[in-house]
């Protein structure tokens, strides 16, 4: 049997990163994933007394598995180190939390974003995993009561804090939120003269989900700081500007042997969609030897299907809701809307949609969620929504 598909306990784990005298064996981090009650418990007894070194490399590893495969769960061993009294475990905890979509994890964030004493890198590190849970409860699945805390909690840093770090981190998380304080702050931190301060403002214009800021970010698709450039490219894509498609198309036509500029293009497009783009990445495949990213290649291939469909079903969708509407306006036209009806071909019966349909009140139907509840199926859903910026 292979040795990364065989069963290994916990204690075999704590006891392999306790002797330094050894390499760790990599198979061994599989076991981190899925902790039951028990070895939460052992772990967390035995964490105090792993070497430094050990406790900070096994985060490292068991982040960057986490991203490979996101049915790797290591939740619980990020939740144990973040008792940890070392500044780079905390930020590898944290970000190992990134996307746990946990509610119970918001006090600890904001009582280290808060805590001037500490590193200013766990601090920022706590800025921005909180950005998550801004958007979350901007869609109505955290408490407003918990998304008015963390947003004014974070205005205040923001206002009055000393540390540029964790105030840049602060407006990249404000992004997501719909406080009318934000756009000034965006603005302001645009028209900054430091790059860092134009980087963090894009990589927040990207968040908001604004169209009020399309024009900013068209105008540093080119910026000359490369990191400006690679958060407006994001941006473009995460706003779905069509407007930037020629430019983004051009660029990965003439740039496409810088590998993060070509990674950040090749997600952009297919996140907008539409004419040339599917041609363009087929050409980029054949340019390419390395099979890793001919994958994520084929990976935004599915993408752009996906998003080109979308776009189509939206476009249906407008015209039905008009015709909706329209019927129920005028009476004359109400017969054409009971030709409408779908019949199910089992039960000869009529579809849901021809019985007295609302859309909007199934809109609250599939949102309406206890807020108990929100916190047990947070970790259902896909988590790929957010995307982590690297603390500098």
């Amino acid at each position: 049997m292979d040795e990364y598909y065989q069963v290994h306990n916990i204690n075999e784990a704590i006891n392999a990163l306790t002797d330094e005298s050894k390499p760790f064996p990599p198979a061994l981090l599989y076991t981190f994933s899925d902790l039951n009650a028990d070895d939460i418990r052992i772990l967390k007894a035995a964490w105090p007394h792993l070497p430094l070194m050990r406790r900070r490399t096994l985060l490292e590893d068991l982040t960057e598995m986490a991203e490979r495969d996101n049915l790797l769960m290591f939740e619980e061993v990020g939740k144990v180190a973040l008792e940890d009294e070392d500044a780079d475990v905390l930020v590898s905890a944290i970000d190992l939390l990134f996307q746990a979509e946990d509610s119970r994890l918001i006090p600890t964030f904001l009582r280290f974003l808060q805590n001037v004493a500490l590193n200013e890198r766990v601090r920022a590190a706590a800025a921005n995993a909180l950005g998550p849970y801004i958007y979350l409860g901007e869609v109505e699945k955290i408490h407003p009561d918990l998304l008015h805390n963390i947003v004014e909690v974070m205005l205040n840093i923001y206002a009055n804090d000393v540390s540029d770090l964790v105030r840049r981190r602060v407006l990249e998380s404000l992004g997501y939120s719909s406080h009318a304080a934000v756009p000034e702050l965006l603005r302001a931190a645009y028209f900054r003269p430091e790059a860092t301060w134009q980087e963090s403002a894009m990589f927040a214009m990207g968040k908001s989900a604004d169209d009020q800021w399309q024009s900013f970010v068209l105008a540093n698709l080119e910026h000359e700081n490369f990191k400006v450039r690679l958060q407006a490219i994001h941006a473009a894509g995460e706003l779905t500007l069509i407007a930037a498609r020629q430019t983004l198309l051009h660029m990965l036509n003439q740039e496409y042997k810088n590998e993060e500029l070509r990674h950040e293009l090749v997600w952009a497009l297919s996140q907008i969609g539409g004419e040339g783009i599917e041609a363009a990445f087929y050409r980029l495949m054949d340019r390419i030897d390395d099979e890793e990213e001919l994958a994520l290649i084929e990976d935004a291939l599915d993408e752009l299907n996906f998003t080109n469909d979308k776009s189509i079903f939206e476009l249906m969708n407008v015209d039905i809701d008009a015709d909706l509407i329209h019927d129920d306006e005028d009476e004359e036209t109400h017969a054409e809307n009971e030709a409408f009806e779908v019949i199910d071909e089992e039960t000869d019966g009529p579809h849901f949609l021809s019985e007295g349909y609302d859309p909007d009140e199934w809109q609250h139907y599939v949102d309406d969620d206890d807020w108990d509840d929100d916190f047990d199926d947070l970790d259902d859903e896909d988590d790929d929504e957010f995307d982590e910026e690297e603390d500098e």
